[in-house]
């Protein structure tokens, strides 16, 4: 057989899977968790405090199964450190910044965890401050390695950022208030988190969703009437095979849903609150899904 056909009917690169889409979901999670965490220690907002070590610490636990999956996902687990030598990471590569991001933010939250814990105003700020950027930056780099794949139509848009972290910021407020709730039956009645805050965060995620459905509908008509290869994507991949997690469970599970029940005059209720939380915090790691999965489909099999 032609040395040459050999070559281009061989698979050069191992898709990722599974364990990928649980890690920008995982992030995305934990920053948006952390955000709200900041409200009480960083920006001030006195009835915020009392969440604020619950939400760390969510954020920290979600961010420490990262690096498992990312070491999973390699194949040859001890590879990791090739990213962290001198001779290997390069200043222009997306994942050597971050895998600098997934190894400070994690430390930057449980010192920020530590002066809350002792009460220290200051420089619970201080290390809260440092703690965001990091947060952010590292769900914002999520979605700049999607964004940097011109062969991958669906993922080479410069939305992907502002989808990811719109993602996170609600799929972590979602998480949080399930959190919230298990955690309020095991405490004393007077240190429980209100119903009143825990619905006022509800009404946050709600303007996120307002957001990230925008997002989506901007996404949509880029596809839609877009070039040959983004209509391709649009047709075969978010419209046929990947369906299910594209308009089933992130838009219709995900975000109409539970934006109806949050605008809805029962909003405030506990029963719509957690069952909109659990759509939200579920729906977007669909997205997730044909993110990953579909945006390297064509690229793969075409």
């Amino acid at each position: 057989m032609d040395e040459s056909v050999i070559i281009s009917n061989a698979f050069h690169h191992a898709p990722w899977g599974t364990p990928i889409t649980i890690y920008f979901w995982l992030v995305g999670a934990s920053a948006g968790s952390f955000v709200i965490s900041s409200f009480g220690w960083v920006f001030g907002i006195k009835r915020y405090k009392p969440l604020a070590l619950t939400a760390s610490v969510m954020a920290i636990f979600l961010l420490m199964i990262v690096p498992v999956l990312l070491i999973w996902d390699l194949g040859q687990p001890w590879r990791f450190f090739y990213l962290m030598l001198p001779g290997y990471w390069h200043s222009t590569a997306p994942m050597a910044w971050g895998s600098i991001l997934i190894l400070s933010y994690p430390v930057s939250m449980m010192v920020y965890s530590v002066f809350v814990i002792k009460g220290n105003v200051t420089w619970a700020r201080i290390t809260g401050i440092l703690a965001i950027v990091l947060a952010l930056s590292t769900h914002w780099y999520t979605g700049v390695v999607m964004e940097l794949n011109p062969g991958r139509f669906i993922n080479h848009t410069a939305l992907a950022p502002l989808l990811f972290l719109t993602g996170a910021f609600i799929s972590g407020i979602g998480g949080l208030l399930l959190v919230l709730w298990v955690q309020n039956f095991f405490r004393a009645a007077e240190k429980r988190i209100s119903w009143t805050l825990m619905s006022e965060m509800a009404q946050y995620m709600m303007y996120g969703i307002v957001f990230d459905i925008f997002l989506l509908w901007l996404e949509f008509m880029q596809t839609l009437y877009g070039n040959e290869g983004e209509y391709m994507g649009h047709d075969v991949v978010l419209m046929n095979l990947f369906s299910f997690p594209y308009i089933w469970l992130e838009a219709v599970i995900g975000l109409f849903i539970p934006l109806l029940l949050l605008v809805s005059p029962i909003k405030h209720n506990k029963v719509v609150i957690l069952a909109a939380s659990a759509m939200v915090a579920f729906g977007v790691y669909g997205m997730r899904i044909w993110w990953v999965m579909g945006g390297q489909f064509i690229q793969t099999f075409y």
